[in-house]
């Protein structure tokens, strides 16, 4: 179900830069060509509002490296929540004022201002069997456009809570709806790569009955200090390279 959107009318004379997004160098951070810089005017904001066309906002952090300017904090907010993908094609007016107005095309060359309006709340659960025969339900999946105007399930993000068995065999089995995508798959990834904001780690998938993390999930378990029940959200950011964004929610102590 896809909730209304209040499109935002951006006058044609704004000065405009655009990016195709890369994951690999289009996050955690997102460069601003030094050529817009002068439209600025001498003035480079240390914070700057992105807003889309449902009218959202982020504020996103602005700093200097190595003689170029970023949008950091708050930037890897702006692609998990508007689901940004290999290939999707951004621009960015600037309205002065610090603030940007980002509009979004697909792969398919439309906009994806609908893909933007979506809701967690409102996305299908997947439904698969169990060993018993008993239907359950999986994880959130990410809807998406088949061109009929439909909206079909794909399952692009899903939870794991931690259990010991996690911890003790250091490997994760991922949920049937996700990992049967690359069961499927002729060529599968021979590398998985899983990114939170403070770092990135490189883990290598068994293809099994079901898809499995194992061989550098130890590294992962012990860099970000993870506990039984502390929860891990995983957003795919890149089909191909079969990256992973790890949001961690931590089980109070």
């Amino acid at each position: 179900m896809v909730t209304p959107v209040e499109h935002v009318s951006i006058p044609h004379d704004l000065p405009e830069f655009f990016k195709i997004f890369h994951p690999e160098i289009c996050y955690p951070q997102l460069r601003i060509p030094p050529a817009f810089i002068k439209f600025f005017n001498g003035d480079i904001p240390s914070i700057c509002v992105l807003e889309d066309l449902a009218a959202r906002t982020w504020k996103v952090v602005v700093k200097r490296n190595d003689g170029d300017f970023f949008f950091m904090e708050s930037w890897p907010d702006f692609v998990l929540d508007n689901n940004l993908e290999y290939g999707d094609f951004l621009t960015f007016s600037y309205t002065g004022n610090s603030k940007f107005y980002v509009k979004i095309y697909g792969k398919n060359g439309c906009l994806k201002q609908d893909v933007t309006a979506l809701k967690e709340p409102d996305l299908l659960p997947l439904v698969e069997e169990n060993a018993r025969g008993k239907s359950i339900v999986a994880e959130p999946a990410d809807q998406t456009d088949n061109g009929s105007g439909d909206m079909a399930a794909s399952v692009t993000s899903f939870e794991i809570v931690i259990k010991a068995s996690h911890l003790n065999r250091a490997r994760l089995n991922l949920p049937a709806p996700f990992g049967n995508c690359y069961l499927k798959r002729k060529q599968r990834p021979l590398r998985a790569t899983l990114r939170t904001d403070s770092g990135s780690w490189t883990i290598v998938p068994q293809y099994y009955d079901r898809l499995e993390l194992r061989e550098g999930m130890q590294k992962f378990i012990d860099d970000n200090a993870l506990r039984v029940n502390d929860v891990c959200r995983f957003k795919l950011i890149d089909d191909e390279k079969l990256i992973l964004k790890v949001r961690i929610k931590r089980q109070p102590k």
